[in-house]
């Protein structure tokens, strides 16, 4: 046993998040007919389903990003931004590690 309880209080092993990285909004993708479907209303259903990292990744859009961003930091939520791209082979997910990459990527 240790001499720095601190040290043994400390997680020992992985840790396991709830997480959903393709979420789609309204605005922002053509495909979402659900007006409920805003920024602020998915952080809050996150919250309310304890889930911790979401990833707002609509159709060739980032609009409906940076009020997700505001909206989780505020809430405790984890907010990588996103975006799904069309493609001739297919949809593609993109992930970039801040907004200003993901603008700059969109570009």
């Amino acid at each position: 046993m240790s001499d720095h309880p601190e040290i043994n209080a400390q997680p020992a092993g992985a840790m396991f998040y709830r997480a959903d990285l393709h979420i789609h909004s309204h605005g922002a993708s053509h495909d979402v007919s659900d007006v409920s479907m805003t920024p602020a209303n998915i952080v809050a259903t996150a919250v309310s389903e304890d889930i911790a990292i979401i990833s707002i990744t609509d159709h060739n859009d980032i609009s409906n990003v940076k009020q997700t961003i505001a909206a989780g930091n505020s809430s405790g939520v984890l907010v990588i931004p996103g975006v799904e791209l069309s493609t001739a082979q297919g949809h593609l997910l993109c992930y970039l590690p801040d907004l200003p990459r993901l603008i700059k990527f969109f570009a």
